[in-house]
């Protein structure tokens, strides 16, 4: 049997899928044959996608070169499609597909509608709003929830009625047929492989350098139900849905990883890292520190202490991803679904910055009823917390099955029948909202500049404010910022010591010249 995974990415969404290398591994169990078509490097200009993120102050800027990557153009994703298609002729299409992608999905199947090639679309989107993916003509068949037990079973069934698999909805005679669930796979059984992916595509910049990276789950799901977020909803459809892997499980896993992969980095991609009992962060710190890699995480920052830190130091962490998403606490707290605290965040900041582990922060304009002070208060907090080496700026987007969406959506912000596109989360918003509340141009502004008011002292924020080309500003701030005060280790701690925007109120002449000749 033959099994064609398709992978609709963003463009430069550059980490392979996990869920390619999960299913990849169970059909090669099954004895398939199994290959890939993906849409990752299909951009008609480089500063695309993820690229155009890494402007916004989410890292150090990088270039395809960089990677070892070409782009190929967009009008060019259905002609390849089709060739791989005919080429390998599969007898099952696997599609993983999120709302953004939901366009480049349609796109494909409709180009092979033809070959009836059956198909299940799986992935974030279905989870979410099944209704709305089966409404399409193109689509026929989704997995409803995971998909390790569904994917078995229908390669097992597939001569038979693989259709009536659990876990799949499917269209029949002009209505749905819903099939029960399967019941939750133990995460601790697959090993996943990434052997159908181009070496290249395993090249990540992290912290001003490109490394050969390998990214894996330690758990599944997530405690937390901030609004803004799809994780909620896997619990609303399986109270246990949350999973922690075996200590044994990710030892075997990482060993796997560097006998196949040689990785020079390791890329954790659980939802919130330290959602976990100490005890069991301790050992898996400790695992870590057998491989002597580096590797990153995503967490909360109320979440770190002193014993925490020591031990992932200890495990050799080298950089953290910490969202705090919005400055107003009473937001946060009543309709974000985060009750902490900015006395708390200052607390646990202090602690951080005694560390020697470099870090991020993740920030988010353009939230239901924000308003342009709100985005300040965003900006106070992120300055006072100090010691981040970059920030990871989004512009918020209402995504199916996600509390906030039907907010904007009571609200009158945002058409019912709204659906992202690709567009929206590399730059723009959809809402509509009165003033004053932000607008859209004052969103996507405030994205562009957000981290130039957190870096520069306060008497340069008009001048900010004020430029239609930020170029400059951007220029003084990666030269400074990136080159000469972000750095790990020791000197990284040293720096932390000042707040980040000093060094800014030293470059004050330059810092004006290059304004007046700006408008010039």
């Amino acid at each position: 049997m033959k099994v064609l995974i398709v992978y609709p990415n963003l463009p430069m969404m550059i980490t392979p899928a996990t869920s390619v290398a999960i299913f990849t591994s169970i059909l090669k169990s099954k004895d398939c044959t199994v290959d890939i078509f993906e849409t990752t490097l299909y951009s008609d200009h480089e500063n695309a996608g993820m690229l155009y993120k890494s402007k916004l102050g989410g890292g150090r800027g990088y270039s395809l070169s960089d990677l070892g990557m070409d782009l190929q153009p967009t009008n060019m994703i259905v002609d390849d499609f089709v060739d791989k298609v005919s080429t390998f002729n599969p007898d099952l299409l696997l599609f993983s597909t999120v709302e953004d992608t939901l366009g480049d999905t349609l796109l494909l199947l409709d180009s092979i509608a033809h070959l009836s090639i059956p198909h299940i679309v799986g992935g974030v989107l279905p989870i979410n709003d099944p209704h709305f993916c089966l409404s399409h003509s193109q689509i026929d068949t989704i997995c409803r929830f995971e998909g390790e037990l569904v994917l078995s079973t229908v390669i097992d069934n597939f001569e038979d009625n693989w259709k009536d698999t659990d876990g799949l909805w499917y269209k029949k005679d002009g209505s749905i047929v819903k099939n029960d669930n399967q019941p939750l796979v133990n995460i601790n059984d697959i090993l996943p492989d990434y052997s159908l992916y181009n070496p290249v595509r395993f090249n990540r910049p992290i912290g001003g350098k490109v490394r050969p990276t390998i990214q894996f789950e330690t758990y599944r799901g997530c405690p937390y139900s901030c609004t803004f977020c799809n994780s909620p909803t896997t619990r609303y459809l399986d109270k246990n849905y949350l999973r922690r892997k075996t200590m044994s499980q990710v030892k075997q896993e990482i060993q796997h990883y560097v006998d196949n992969f040689n990785p020079e980095y390791l890329f954790i991609i659980d939802d919130s890292f330290l959602a976990r009992p100490k005890k069991e962060i301790i050992e898996l710190c400790n695992i870590l520190h057998e491989f002597k890699l580096p590797w990153w995480c995503n967490t909360r920052l109320e979440n770190v202490d002193k014993e925490i830190l020591a031990a992932m130091e200890h495990g050799y962490c080298d950089r953290i991803q910490f969202g705090i998403e919005c400055g107003s606490e009473d937001y946060r707290r009543e309709v974000l679904l985060r009750n902490v605290s900015n006395d708390l965040y200052y607390e646990k900041a202090d602690i951080l910055n005694n560390s020697s582990i470099p870090y991020g922060l993740n920030v988010i304009i353009g939230l239901p009823d924000e308003t342009r002070e709100m985005v300040f208060e965003t900006v106070d907090l992120v300055r006072s917390i100090q010691g981040y080496d970059g920030i990871g700026v989004s512009i918020f987007i209402p995504y199916r099955g996600t509390l906030l969406r039907q907010y904007a959506v009571d609200k009158g912000y945002l058409p019912s029948t709204f659906t992202s596109g690709s567009g929206y989360l590399l730059g723009g918003s959809p809402l509509v909202m009165p003033k004053p509340y932000l607008q859209r141009d004052e969103i996507n502004d405030l994205s562009k500049k957000f981290k130039l008011y957190s870096y520069f002292d306060k008497m340069y924020w008009d001048d900010i404010t004020e430029a239609i080309d930020t170029s400059y500003f951007d220029d003084i701030y990666e030269n400074n910022f990136y080159t000469k005060y972000a750095i790990s280790g020791e000197l990284h701690k040293k720096r932390r010591k000042q707040s980040p925007w000093a060094c800014a109120a030293s470059d004050s002449v330059d810092i004006h010249n290059l304004f007046a000749l700006s408008s010039i």
